[in-house]
């Protein structure tokens, strides 16, 4: 045979084992999927199965111990046609039965056992320890669905990549450089979901007629009820409507203990403080009523109860841990959480007289047909008169508008700067602090009255003097608090100026 035959006739067959050979791998998969090879991207791929085939995955290190298992859900997607629903495999952890998963994490973590490839392979050597592997810092065991398993150690980190550590399988000394996930060396907390309320979602507007008191139209609050040691008579909070010159507004008032209009400013601090909270840390799962009592839950700072965009909410914060945060849990959610004190300052750091506006009395000027104010001896009263526009009778508006005018002692003075500012500076009174007790005089030192023109009968605010140059405020019998005497004494300078025909400033 010729040489140049023979060789085409090695070629020949050559080819033919390598179509055999690329016809046995394409039948049988490959590579076998608990052994190690060499990956396209030049690293050692060494487990490769499915998601799917996944039966649990345990894992140990020095924080515990835990098992990720499959949980399928049904995931519908709608169309014009028809309904389909597809089955979804998420994974949970069975160590933390009945709180809530970040399905995020449990992933993450979950792919190290089914899907793990090498990026350096040592080799086999003498001592595992000098690697960290014959004291582990932790052991990987998956087992899969065709009842096969795979187990490994991960040893010390490498000194070259953050994240990359040495591992072995099972009864081996071969060594690999492997990066897992950050799950792989935690708790089994870790994969608690830390997201305790998040409402953004909702986005639920309010009426445009109907404005809420949190300036954000994705939260419609009807209803708070708090409690604990912040509030130790209670305050319930619940939306009311009321007309304003014509137009029906609703805002959230305070109804418990007593009833008082709210300072927009704090309750829209409480409301932020109820619609998006994320903990800083999970400190315990499932607690028994040990726990509960250690983390002050017994006698919590604070408990909220409350109703937006329709579903019902319970928080509550138990003791502080010392430093910058507090214990909190969610009303049937078996997790203790840490949260810091930024995130619900709108809740432990106020109280009853924070979420009370400070204004005493704010009739609206338009409607006062008369203010008559008592000082000492001294009495003043200011008196005033509408005549309806003639431009408001012949228009097609509802709304009617007037003309007006204002005398003392009938001696007619100016309205729209002097007795405005006068009038302004005079409801502006507000108190600084809480006064519960009423006042022990029975007379006031100062009382304002109000008589309107479309409405019978008269409001009175009372003012009585008391120690620290302050004045016990008193409307309509209702104890408000304390206002100081540089205030009252400001009002009564202006009503005094404005009835001698002096020149009034405003008071803004």
């Amino acid at each position: 045979m010729k040489h140049s035959t023979r060789n085409v006739i090695i070629v020949v067959a050559c080819a033919a084992a390598l179509s055999v050979t690329a016809v046995v791998l394409q039948k049988t998969g490959g590579t076998p999927s608990s052994s190690s090879s060499v990956s396209s991207s030049g690293g050692v791929q060494l487990v490769s199965k499915s998601s799917n085939d996944v039966v649990s995955m345990k894992v140990t290190n020095q924080k515990g111990t835990y098992t990720i298992v499959p949980t399928v859900t049904q995931n519908f997607s709608m169309s014009s046609a028809s309904s389909k629903s597809s089955a979804v495999t998420n994974y949970t952890v069975k160590e933390v039965a009945g709180c809530p998963i970040d399905t995020a994490e449990t992933a993450a973590a979950v792919k190290n056992g089914f899907s793990l490839s090498a990026s350096k392979e040592i080799g086999t050597v003498s001592n595992l320890s000098d690697y960290g592997l014959s004291s582990p810092q932790a052991t990987v065991l998956v087992t899969f669905k065709d009842g096969s398993t795979y187990g490994y150690k991960i040893g010390n980190q490498t000194a070259t990549s953050v994240g990359s550590y040495y591992m072995c399988s099972d009864n081996s000394d071969k060594v690999y450089v492997v990066s897992v996930d950050a799950g792989l060396l935690e708790a089994p907390t870790y994969f608690i979901n830390k997201d305790m309320i998040s409402l953004a979602a909702d986005n639920v507007s309010t009426p445009s007629n109907s404005p809420s008191s949190n300036s954000s139209s994705q939260y419609n609050f009807t209803q708070i009820i708090l409690s604990g040691s912040a509030y130790p008579t209670g305050v319930t909070l619940q939306l009311k409507s009321s007309d304003q010159l014509g137009t029906t507004q609703s805002s959230m008032a305070i109804i418990e203990p007593d009833e008082f209009d709210t300072d927009s400013t704090n309750v829209q601090s409480l409301e932020t403080s109820l619609t998006s909270l994320t903990a800083d840390s999970v400190i315990a799962a499932n607690p028994n009523s040990a726990a509960l009592k250690q983390y002050g839950f017994d006698n919590p700072t604070a408990v909220a109860q409350y109703t937006v965009n329709k579903k019902n909410y319970k928080l509550i914060i138990g003791a502080k841990d010392g430093s910058s945060k507090y214990y909190a849990m969610l009303d049937k959610v078996p997790v203790v959480y840490a949260v810091t004190t930024d995130s619900i300052n709108g809740l432990v750091s106020q109280s009853l007289f924070a979420l009370r506006n400070k204004s005493i009395f704010l009739p609206n000027i338009k409607n006062v047909k008369r203010v008559t104010i008592f000082s000492g001896t001294d009495k003043t009263e200011i008196d005033v008169a509408r005549t309806e526009k003639v431009s408001s009778a012949i228009s097609s508006g509802s709304g009617k508008e007037y003309d007006y005018k204002v005398s003392v002692g009938g001696k007619q003075l100016d309205y729209d700067t002097n007795y405005r500012n006068a009038y302004e500076t005079l409801i502006a009174l507000s108190v600084y602090a809480q006064a519960d007790q009423q006042p022990s005089s029975s007379k006031p030192t100062i009382e304002v009255r109000y008589e309107y023109f479309d409405k019978a009968g008269t409001d009175a605010v009372e003012l009585y003097e008391g120690t620290n140059r302050s004045y016990t405020a008193v409307s309509d019998g209702k104890v408000y608090g304390l206002c100081t005497k540089t205030d009252v004494d400001k009002a009564l300078q202006a009503i005094k100026d404005f009835a001698a025909g002096k020149s009034v400033a405003d008071p803004f």
